[in-house]
């Protein structure tokens, strides 16, 4: 049986994320891998129009990774540059409707990759949840007293970093908490758009 060509389109609201067909501005047809592991994509006004050309770093077509260009109705081409895991890198030039130049912009996408989540799509998780994150801290130092409340970044690899411990009554048994929480077991990392990000986290240990 014959597969309609419109059961291979993603559809995408107006800032190019996944929608519903009856809400969507635009659709994606995939164009296969680019043999480094990305994924080719051309994306379509509703009237059949090219809008743009680009890679991204997932099957699914939500991070934009690679070299874009993005076009006027008129067929000529609007802008052109890099995404850097999902965000603009480097030098984007743009073009009026005519061709004629328009003024370049540089984006510095380095500076996200150390950026710090408080919420992520995907949070970070401790092997059995939080619940047993407390028990393993019981099991290595016993249970504390006062309002005790651990802080720190869960790393991209799930290591982790900065590891404060407030809210003890014995500074002692912070110290200890802390070292104890360094040693546990690796938590998976959280993800934001399919990709791993560094996340702060805020555990009471009660």
């Amino acid at each position: 049986m014959a597969v309609s060509a419109n059961a291979q389109r993603v559809w995408l609201d107006q800032g190019l994320e996944p929608s519903v067909k009856a809400k969507a501005t635009y659709y994606l047809e995939a164009g296969g891998t680019d043999g480094t592991g990305g994924f080719l994509a051309d994306i379509f006004n509703l009237d059949g129009t090219l809008k743009a050309q680009g890679r991204y770093a997932d099957q699914a077509f939500r991070v934009p990774d690679g070299h874009f260009k993005f076009f006027h109705p008129n067929g000529k081409l609007e802008s052109e540059g890099d995404y850097a895991m999902g965000n603009k890198d480097g030098i984007w030039v743009r073009k009026d409707q005519w061709g004629r130049p328009l003024a370049e912009k540089v984006y510095n996408a380095e500076w996200m990759k150390n950026i710090v989540y408080t919420v992520a799509q995907t949070m970070p998780q401790y092997p059995g949840g939080e619940k047993a994150m407390v028990r393993y801290i019981r099991e290595k130092v016993g249970r504390a007293q006062g309002d005790v409340m651990a802080s720190f970044i869960v790393e991209k690899d799930g290591n982790l970093s900065g590891v404060q411990v407030v809210g003890a009554e014995d500074p002692q048994i912070a110290d200890q908490i802390a070292s104890a929480i360094s040693a546990a077991p690796r938590w998976a990392a959280g993800q934001q758009d399919g990709q791993p990000v560094r996340v702060q986290m805020r555990v009471p240990l009660k």
